[in-house]
């Protein structure tokens, strides 16, 4: 992976939108702003999408910082099949909003990670059913389609994460037995058009260690796992719906392998939460860490792309959306706690980190 990479850091066109205040952001869509706390600033992303595209969903940022990937789901079926969709991909310009690529996937496209060896930029869709696997070339637009071998999926498949050199893991949504995995790896060289996977994670797992209360539990199900991100240390981190919670799986050798951490909204359990995409304040493309960046964020119900920014991000802060709630909040993985940054979106998805270089370096100063 390109860990160290400096971003060019480019002007971001945006129009600021005041904290504290209700007001009409989009005059198509005539509806109150989300409000973000202080010290935070929330502003739309200029970038107009192409006509008639719909429900904007998951994010990714170019190695460079430069472009903004975004797949639109355009209301197609989640469970795929003939006449499913379709989807778009789009390819947009960060620094002037303009944009670059407009691309047709067939499908519901859901997941999407940006290859950080090659800059292919790889899309699943269909998360309920029929999965299917875009790997996108970004320089022409021109794709390659997969599918996968039916013997441990399903269901769909949903979210993606690269965790190294040909190492590839991504989300078994929908299963129909929770026995069946819930995250798996693709195994061999991708030369043929079915896609062959190996079991990363079960759906029951047999023991989970909670982080929260500090001690073993079993009997844990990862009902509805969603989206997937990989942390600074080169673990997975789940995101699962059905209770609440992020699964963190280390190496299999590891003494407590599959971490649990129960999420509460400011200290309140059972509120509901169903976290949707959970990110570090790290490049998911490079690795790269900064404490200045930006958070890009999808409000699929409202078609609006947002930005998220402030002062001084902590080294390696976590940030989650919870899709029901309608926040964005920020995470204490010590004791799962939310605390909301941003509230009031309509139906808020994706998230995205693109980190801007300010480390101090041996030039600096000269």
């Amino acid at each position: 992976m390109y860990f160290g990479l400096r971003l060019v850091a480019r002007p971001m066109l945006a129009v600021t939108l005041s904290v504290g205040a209700a007001f009409l952001v989009n005059v198509k869509q005539a509806q109150a702003a989300p409000i973000a706390v202080a010290p935070y600033t929330l502003a739309t992303f200029k970038g107009t999408e192409p006509s008639g595209l719909t429900n904007p969903d998951d994010l990714a940022v170019s190695a460079d910082g430069a472009d903004l990937w975004v797949g639109y789901g355009n209301t197609a079926d989640t469970k795929g099949g003939k006449g499913s969709g379709p989807s778009i991909l789009v390819e947009y310009d960060i620094s002037t909003g303009a944009v670059v690529q407009n691309l047709t996937i067939p499908g519901h496209l859901d997941g999407l990670k940006i290859d950080p060896e090659t800059g292919e930029v790889w899309a699943t869709e269909n998360e309920d059913g029929s999965p299917t696997l875009a790997i996108v070339n970004p320089k022409n637009g021109k794709f390659k389609l997969f599918t996968f071998s039916p013997s441990l999926i399903t269901g769909g498949l949903d979210d993606l994460v690269f965790a190294g050199k040909d190492s590839v893991f991504i989300v078994a949504s929908s299963q129909v037995d929770t026995t069946t995995p819930v995250i798996v790896q693709v195994s061999g060289k991708m030369k043929k058009k079915t896609i062959s996977v190996t079991s990363a994670l079960p759906g029951a797992p047999a023991t989970v260690w909670n982080v929260v209360t500090n001690a073993a539990e079993s009997g844990d199900t990862i009902g509805d796992p969603d989206s997937m991100t990989i942390d600074p240390a080169g673990e997975l981190v789940l995101d699962n719906r059905s209770d609440d919670s992020l699964y963190i799986v280390r190496n299999s050798s590891a003494t407590k392998p599959v971490l649990r951490v129960p999420l509460t909204l400011d200290g309140i359990p059972d509120v509901g939460l169903e976290v949707n995409d959970t990110i570090f304040t790290t490049s998911e493309t490079t690795g790269e860490s900064s404490t200045a960046g930006t958070i890009f964020i999808t409000d699929t119900a409202a078609n609006i792309i947002y930005m998220l920014t402030k002062p001084y991000f902590p080294s390696n802060e976590v940030y989650t959306a919870a899709n029901v709630k309608n926040d964005v909040g920020l995470v204490d993985l010590n004791t799962g706690v939310v605390t909301p940054v941003v509230t009031g979106f309509q139906g808020v998805h994706g998230l995205a980190f693109a980190p801007t270089s300010v480390a101090i370096s041996s030039t600096s100063g000269k």
